[in-house]
């Protein structure tokens, strides 16, 4: 991955008005058998396939996209197989062909930045890759078509400053992330969604439990509204306001929506077993903190064999404590995974 917060390969396709060119057939296929392989964790098949899909594009002795998206590819592997350096050679390689084939300010390109920006990102040269993503972001604001683009680069960028420490800055992204996402495609958008859940956890991060919630709750919102009863995003969202306000003390709140969100696990039929495992984890380790053992042990007792048969407890018997004023000077939670799952792909 070019950053932890950033899927590589994920940024919106080239607009129709301009699209890249096909690659030949026989690359094409190895790259497809390949990143399926990377994609499953089978990391010798995908150097296999990766490999020989790179060679059959280079011996084409075309600077095109087939070369490109190749390049890419192995960049990507090498990342996964932990070889930072290594994957900087292919995107390097990469960036150069995208910018002869598609154009210096292309779509293509702009991705091609960001992943190089990653790798140097992960290698300690943070300026290098604020350069590079800085670029990116300036290609795609000067298209409005590339709005969602633009909220992808900013999405990265802010992420790089917020590992710098730069936490205004970074604020002051996430903020023009979400704006772009909002022109990109509305404001109740699954894209504004996730730009809504990025800068929310920042906010939680900070400890600025005011400024997080709302913006949780709003892509709570959006996400039910635009997804099906069962779909696990929406039981990971639920799940991680639920544990944003135990986070804060709001144990009432903070039980009601871990049931909720095992309710929602529930709905999808087995879909996402790890979600609701997740979710009556963690509503049993509330109860337990809150002297309720035997229910949490029945909840644990019964997760296992059959999450769908474990009955809930019979609801919240404990008083909601005043709200937290949200300031910066508030102790700060670790944010757990299940609020990080409940962003998905950010881009």
């Amino acid at each position: 991955m070019p950053f932890a917060w950033a899927p590589r390969r994920s940024v919106p396709p080239a607009p129709r008005s301009a699209p890249a060119p096909t690659p030949a057939a026989p690359p094409r296929l190895g790259l497809e058998i390949g990143d399926r392989a990377l994609r499953h964790g089978r990391l010798s098949e995908a150097e296999v396939e990766l490999s020989s899909a790179l060679a059959r594009a280079e011996s084409l002795g075309s600077r095109d996209a087939a070369l490109a998206t190749a390049l890419d590819a192995m960049g990507d592997l090498r990342e996964a197989q932990g070889d930072a350096a290594g994957a900087e050679v292919y995107d390097r390689r990469a960036l150069a062909v995208w910018e002869d084939c598609a154009g210096p300010d292309a779509p293509e390109t702009g991705a091609a930045r960001a992943y190089l920006a990653g790798v140097c990102a992960a290698q300690g040269r943070a300026a290098e890759a604020e350069e590079l993503l800085l670029r990116a972001v300036a290609s795609a604001q000067a298209d409005p078509a590339r709005a969602e683009e633009a909220a992808a680069r900013l999405d990265d960028l802010g992420g790089l400053e917020r590992s710098r420490g730069r936490l205004d800055a970074a604020q002051a992204d996430y903020r023009r992330a979400l704006e772009f996402a909002e022109t990109a495609d509305g404001a109740e958008s699954l894209s504004v969604a996730r730009r809504l859940d990025a800068l929310a956890l920042f906010e939680h991060s900070r400890g600025l439990y005011d400024a997080a919630e709302p913006l949780y709750r709003r892509a709570l919102e959006i996400k039910e509204k635009r997804l099906g009863p069962g779909d696990g995003r929406i039981l990971a969202a639920l799940d991680a306001l639920a544990l944003f306000e135990e986070a804060r003390g709001r144990d009432a709140e903070a039980e009601a929506l871990y049931r909720r969100a095992i309710d929602a696990g529930r709905r999808a039929d087995g879909t996402d077993a790890e979600g609701l495992k997740s979710a009556l984890a963690d509503y049993a380790h509330l109860l337990r903190r809150l002297g309720r053992a035997s229910e949490a042990d029945a909840l644990d007792a019964r997760s296992n064999p059959s999450p769908r048969s474990a009955p809930l407890p019979a609801g919240p018997s404990i008083s909601a404590p005043a709200l937290s004023t949200g300031t910066a000077s508030a102790p700060v939670p670790a944010v757990s995974t299940a609020t990080a799952a409940a962003q998905g792909s950010k881009r």
